[in-house]
């Protein structure tokens, strides 16, 4: 299986963003991938490009070339014996992981709630046609974006079953959602549930979000699902942290 892991960045690459490129091209040369890592591409243009090139791989032919493309955030980073399952393990036509740790959720800012997510969902589901799954109470299930798994069929078919990123931003706007919703995790989250699309929930160990104000907090998510591989460092003052800090904190996770 040919596999590629890709990474972008718009504007200056800060130092946490050139470790995780860094750490994901030795872990692509380790297990036999290809490493591919775009520095203020324009392949897409616009107001949110920035975001809209994660999903990239869809809309370019140059990624057909692979069974597997593997896009990861570059506030993500592979502990140091991450293993290669990511790369081998069955996932229909997209993957990601569930937002589904408690703290998650805490974390998020007052218009970024359940009331929009349920707004969200009814717009999906009335204007795109897309079937949410939902939680035990009711709300839209959340899958982050930080790692996406695409199958090249998968690749195939959302260029078949996705809808305009112009015409989703566009209904996301008219709505008065806020432009969090107009972005690429809720676009994903909307059009891997349309017809013909298979979706694949990844392991959380793929993804394992970290929320910590500071080293000291050490607000680390430990769950029950098992041991983390890639660790997602959400954390808004990064810049100011060392690469031996930032590895610690991950190799801690």
């Amino acid at each position: 299986m040919k596999t590629l892991i890709y990474q972008f960045w718009k504007g200056s690459v800060p130092a946490y963003a050139r470790l995780s490129a860094r750490l994901f091209a030795d872990y692509a040369k380790r297990h036999g991938a290809d490493y591919r890592f775009d520095e203020n591409p324009d392949f897409f243009k616009g107001k949110y490009s920035e975001y809209y090139h994660a999903l990239r791989p869809i809309y370019d032919d140059s990624f057909l070339a692979y069974d597997r493309v593997i896009f990861v955030d570059c506030d993500v980073y592979p502990k140091a014996a991450a293993s290669a399952d990511l790369l081998t393990c069955d996932v229909g036509h997209i993957g990601m992981v569930e937002e589904v740790a408690p703290e998650i959720r805490e974390d998020r800012p007052r218009w970024l709630n359940d009331r929009n997510d349920r707004r969200w969902a009814i717009v999906c589901a009335g204007i795109f046609r897309a079937t949410l799954p939902r939680s035990s109470a009711g709300t839209a299930r959340i899958f982050n974006s930080g790692v996406i798994v695409y199958t090249r069929e998968g690749l195939q078919a959302a260029r078949r079953h996705f809808p305009s990123l112009n015409v989703y931003s566009a209904v996301m706007r008219l709505v008065f959602l806020p432009r969090f919703y107009r972005l690429d995790q809720n676009y994903l989250g909307m059009a891997c549930f349309r017809k013909g699309m298979e979706f694949t929930v990844l392991d959380h160990r793929w993804n394992r979000i970290v929320k910590a104000r500071s080293l000291d907090e050490n607000r680390l998510l430990k769950a029950p699902w098992g041991d983390a591989e890639f660790v997602h460092w959400q954390v808004r003052d990064r810049r100011d942290y060392t690469e031996s800090q930032i590895i610690a904190m991950v190799e801690s996770a």
